[in-house]
């Protein structure tokens, strides 16, 4: 059986005119890494093996167990983060069977207007750029779409980084034949999707530098002395109706996230707001375990908590919210200093 994960970014080029710079082209970018399932653990250790190496050459401050582009960008900065992300991708690529490629297609001039809705709410025109940036989010799903149009009948696991999206004909084909596991923060804690990432980021890059239009020979072309199959599918006018959303309501994904999920209540703080030994120790055990982790907000995210969960609090209220759903569910229960504890020396 082969694992692919999936993980998206964006491409776009800017000129300029009357002195600023303008977008003329932008699509969502997405990535698909296919491995052999008996290579999982191997490509695992390689993966740990080839950071810990390169954030020693890179002087990356933080150590983590996974690494996204956009952590290394934000440490080291553009000009080491690519080097960096070459090297893992060299040091693994033996064990990549295959890189599916994918993006869309809808020149502005010529599709002015993308028509969405229509079930259950109205049709409505959005100005096609604003569809494509509305896709962005979406991505990493829609390619896994792409991906099963060349695939369907292979014996697949499918590794999504988590996205968030209105419902469209796409998602509804995909869970028709599979059971994708999605990856909250997924490129933070899962070797294959932060592989993915880099991929994304890399092949925008990697155009650039070859000054390559975004096309499936160039994007051949760009990997071609890597030792991995390179597979590229664009998504144009012709499919539109797969991936444009029908519905305003969102795709619920619960049913669907990877177990056990960490996740983190920090009383008054979001997670978007949490740096340091916190962040990262809860993207370790989540690496770990095997799971994904997000932020908790009481609101929203009660409905996601199942049995083999970890729930990590600080700040009285959130510890009676982690022990109110221990009373409900089989989950381990921790502070979030007892949580750094659980991982201290693993990086």
């Amino acid at each position: 059986m082969q694992i692919v994960a999936f993980d998206s970014g964006d491409f776009s080029r800017r000129k300029k005119a009357d002195g600023k710079k303008e977008i003329v082209f932008f699509t969502p970018l997405g990535i698909g890494v296919s491995i052999n399932e008996k290579s999982e653990e191997k490509f695992k250790s390689a993966y740990l093996s080839a950071c810990k190496k390169l954030t020693g050459e890179f002087k990356v401050p933080t150590k983590r167990a996974v690494y996204s582009h956009a952590s290394l960008w934000k440490e080291i900065g553009h000009r080491k983060a690519v080097p960096f992300c070459d090297n893992v991708i060299k040091e693994l690529q033996k064990l990549i069977d295959m890189v599916f490629v994918s993006y869309v297609v809808l020149p502005p001039d010529e599709v002015k207007s993308v028509q969405v809705g229509g079930y259950g709410c109205p049709i409505e025109d959005v100005p096609t750029m604003t569809f494509l940036r509305n896709l962005s989010p979406m991505f990493s799903y829609i390619t896994a779409w792409s991906y099963t149009g060349r695939h369907m009948k292979e014996d697949h696991a499918y590794l999504l980084h988590n996205f968030s999206s209105k419902l469209t004909m796409a998602w509804q084909d995909l869970t028709d034949h599979i059971a994708p596991r999605i990856f909250p923060k997924g490129d933070e804690c899962n070797p294959l999707i932060s592989v993915a990432d880099m991929f994304a980021y890399l092949t925008d890059k990697k155009l650039w530098d070859a000054k390559l239009w975004l096309e499936p020979n160039n994007i051949a072309n760009v990997w071609a002395d890597y030792d991995f199959e390179v597979e590229v599918r664009f998504l144009d006018e012709n499919v539109l109706s797969k991936y444009r959303w029908f519905s305003q309501e969102q795709i619920d994904t619960v049913n669907y996230l990877v177990r056990p999920m960490v996740f983190l209540d920090i009383e008054g703080i979001s997670i978007s707001k949490v740096t340091g030994d916190p962040y990262v120790s809860a993207a370790t055990y989540a690496f770990l375990n095997g799971g994904g982790f997000q932020g908790f907000d009481e609101g929203i995210d009660a409905g996601k908590i199942r049995d083999g969960d970890v729930y990590a609090y600080a700040g009285e209220k959130a510890k009676e919210r982690a022990f109110a759903f221990k009373d409900m569910y089989d989950i381990e229960v921790c502070s979030i200093r007892e949580l750094r504890q659980k991982v201290q020396g693993l990086l």
